[in-house]
């Protein structure tokens, strides 16, 4: 606890920050002390990403109790066994995200990542575009960023992603070397922008562009993207991602993937995803059941993606695993959107899925997609349960994962 909070302050983090990620450390730790595996240690180490924090808590136990990380727990007074699932169950709400890793020996690391505190920006009037002039595009630094962002926080926020209406963690990230950006101007007016973060090894997410001002020939548009996809095909990157919603004459740039249907408002809002192959790919083995293979290979095909699809029964890692199964939500209010990922399976699988969905029925949740990685058993272990509580997939992500990514929804 003391080496966190040293860490913590020593970053410059505020007292929100440091109270939470030494609170969740000091929880997990009571919780797991008397569950380790013989003469273990236990390491502790915290990483510094500027506009985040992340703590890894390591260990060897056995039979690890994880159910208490699932966003449905609840304690019950009178049960002992729910009370003593209170520690990591704070843990879990004290921190912005958590990751559970298994490894050999009855490894288990848990990571615990702690966004900065950031104010969102107040909405900036448009300015009145001044006669034509040399379209350039520039880096951005922090306070071109900051200016961008309200301006774009006083259109439709839709597709704009929350670290972008709040400024300072755009900034933050982009001196991080977590997020690349492009910003364009006419003479001093700044008039759109694009910027891109890894989404995981292979793939590059691609956000924008957000074009201030009407541009009916498309000028910054593709003097954007070309310079965007210019820089991120040169940083190694295999594909890029964009879903950020509908794009005029993206077929210059990207393949189409699919799109979903989102109910906002009462309203359809179609959520269109495109992809770009950057390099040519050595090929995977996928393994799935019999409906799940049968949408791979359509797609794979589709896509012209080198995949071998086999069918085979779902198998699950065992490997130290809990007897409750584990799901992360993510929750994009103004979309009124729940992701739910699969962390660890269990005994109580189909149970566990159940309660998380009468939960988010109950919070008045529109639009529901599970994540399936196909290089993950686990989640290979959750496609029948999908199909027969209803949910069919909808789109294939390439590369988006430790595989590929593929989105669930429930049938229409």
């Amino acid at each position: 606890m003391a080496f966190t909070e040293k860490a913590v302050r020593g970053f410059a983090f505020g007292e929100k920050e440091t109270s939470s990620l030494v609170l969740a450390v000091e929880e997990i730790f009571s919780f797991y002390l008397d569950q380790l595996s013989g003469a273990t240690g236990i390491d502790l180490r915290l990483a510094n990403e500027n506009y985040q924090l992340v703590v890894t808590i390591g260990f060897r136990v056995a039979h690890p109790d994880l159910g208490a990380f699932n966003l449905t727990y609840r304690v019950n007074p009178d049960d002992e066994d729910s009370l003593a699932g209170l520690g990591p169950m704070i843990a879990a709400r004290s921190v912005t995200r958590l990751r559970l890793d298994f490894g050999h020996d009855e490894r288990l690391d848990l990571q615990l990542t702690r966004t900065r505190e950031y104010a969102a920006v107040q909405p900036l009037a448009l300015p009145a575009l001044p006669p034509a002039a040399t379209l350039r595009c520039q880096l951005p630094g922090s306070a071109d960023i900051d200016y961008f962002a309200r301006l774009v926080a006083a259109d439709d926020a839709t597709w704009v992603p929350p670290w972008l209406l709040r400024s300072g963690m755009a900034a933050d990230m982009l001196a991080a070397g977590a997020l690349g950006g492009i910003l364009a101007s006419r003479g001093e007016a700044m008039v759109g922008g694009v910027f891109w973060r890894n989404l995981s090894e292979s793939t590059i997410e691609l956000f924008g562009p957000y074009l201030l001002y009407p541009d009916p020939d498309d000028t910054v548009l593709s003097d954007l993207l070309d310079e965007a996809v210019g820089r991120i095909a040169r940083s190694g990157a295999r594909s890029l991602l964009r879903r950020q919603g509908r794009l005029a004459g993206y077929d210059r740039f990207f393949d189409r993937l699919g799109e979903l249907v989102l109910i906002r408002g009462g309203e359809a809002v179609r959520w269109t995803h495109y992809y770009k192959q950057l390099r040519e790919e050595s090929g995977a083995t996928v393994y799935a059941e019999p409906r799940f293979a049968a949408f791979l290979c359509a797609e794979y095909d589709r896509l012209c993606l080198p995949r071998q699809v086999r069918e085979a029964l779902p198998q699950s890692d065992a490997r130290g695993r809990s007897a409750a199964s584990v799901f992360s939500v993510d929750f994009e209010p103004e979309r009124s959107l729940a992701t739910l990922r699969l962390l660890v399976t269990g005994n109580d699988l189909a149970g566990n899925f159940t309660r998380h969905m009468q939960l988010l029925e109950r919070e008045g949740i529109h639009n529901i997609i599970v994540e399936i990685d196909t290089a993950s058993p686990d989640d290979s272990a959750l496609v029948p349960l999908l199909y027969a509580v209803g949910f069919t997939p909808r789109l294939l992500l390439p590369e988006a994962g430790r595989g590929d990514l593929v989105i669930f929804c429930p049938e229409s």
